[in-house]
């Protein structure tokens, strides 16, 4: 007699729970999977997300899981933005500048398209302050449209969908065979992890169509950190990174320092119109993401893949395969065992 096929629920619809419902669903698709989560697109902390391609604040992850994962991401994306499904979820190929108080060497380098340091030139014309500048293309997606096309990409292959608060994952685990926790801030309490904290962001989103080029800045401060980021229908400025606030409230004194910050860099932008402010809270891990099996009894599991920090865009399809090759080994080990 062939073995029952496992049923999965994925806890979480943000960025990170939908990629990884869909990959699963993929690769196992004779599994009944379910997405439960209490907070849905345009509810999530992800649709506040920039949706721009570049690993930033994942902790303490390594740095070989961070250039597997974001570059099987980056690979994903580009293949969306060569699709004709590029406008529908506003994922598009972005060039443009990326300035610090010192010099760097991002591993990222090796991964984004067209990579260069900047000449002296471009340094004085477009920002004097900064000591170092670098050049590269990379890709940004429109989140508020991609959180929707994944959510209906995965209801046509009879994905079922409930809008629930989990307080215990080990009561799910009465119902399904493997769960995958990818509750993001939410794991502080349903994972008991204290590692877990917010760092909080701030963003604003504005009307300027003729910004055609991203740029940021990275100051010696981790709390200086300036970016403006043109999509396909609004440009991002931002931010913030304040680590331990809860807070999910606009801040008045956050939206001037955005605000004068990217003026600075872009003094076109005083005559930009203000669409929305937003406030999020990135899930932030000290020791980095998490991407690993719990195995309970019965042959029961949770797989877990949350803590991405500021990189869940940048991680998201990298650490859902992740998640994949977890449940296909976890599988092989059970039914060996029979």
């Amino acid at each position: 007699m062939a073995a029952r096929e496992p049923s999965i629920c994925v806890l979480g619809a943000g960025v990170i729970g939908l990629s990884s419902a869909v990959r699963i669903q993929d690769e196992f698709p004779r599994c009944d999977v379910t997405l439960l989560a209490d907070r849905f697109s345009p509810d999530t902390t992800s649709d506040g997300s920039g949706g721009f391609w570049l690993p930033h604040l994942v902790g303490g992850t390594n740095q070989d899981s961070i250039s597997k994962w974001s570059a099987s991401t980056l690979d994903y994306m580009i293949s969306l933005t060569k699709s004709p499904l590029a406008n529908q979820i506003g994922v598009h190929l972005l060039s443009g500048y990326s300035f610090f108080s010192e010099p760097q060497c991002p591993e990222w380098r090796k991964l984004v398209l067209g990579y260069r340091e900047v000449t002296d030139k471009e340094l004085k014309l477009l920002l004097p302050k900064a000591k170092f500048g670098v050049f590269y293309t990379t890709v940004m997606i429109n989140v508020k449209a991609y959180l929707p096309w994944l959510i209906s990409r995965f209801k046509q292959k009879n994905g079922k969908v409930i809008q629930s608060r989990a307080d215990k994952i080990e009561d799910l685990l009465q119902k399904y065979d493997i769960v995958v926790n990818c509750t993001g801030i939410g794991a502080n309490k349903l994972a008991n992890d204290s590692d877990v904290i917010p760092i909080r962001g701030q963003v604003t989103r504005v009307k300027a169509p003729w910004i055609k080029h991203f740029m940021t800045y990275e100051g010696s401060d981790e709390h200086c950190e300036k970016y403006i980021l043109p999509g396909t229908d609004t440009v991002v400025l931002g931010g913030t990174g304040q680590r331990g606030d809860w807070n999910t409230q606009i801040d008045d004194r956050d939206q001037q320092m955005i605000w004068d910050g990217c003026l600075e860099m872009i003094p076109s932008l005083k005559h930009a119109e203000v669409i929305r402010h937003w406030a999020g809270l990135r899930p932030h891990r000290s020791s980095g993401v998490r991407i690993e099996t719990e195995k309970f009894s019965g042959g029961k599991m949770v797989v877990h893949n949350y803590g991405h920090g500021g990189a869940g865009v940048t991680l998201h399809w990298g650490c859902a395969g992740q998640v994949v090759e977890e449940i296909r080994a976890a599988i092989k080990s059970t039914v060996s065992r029979l």
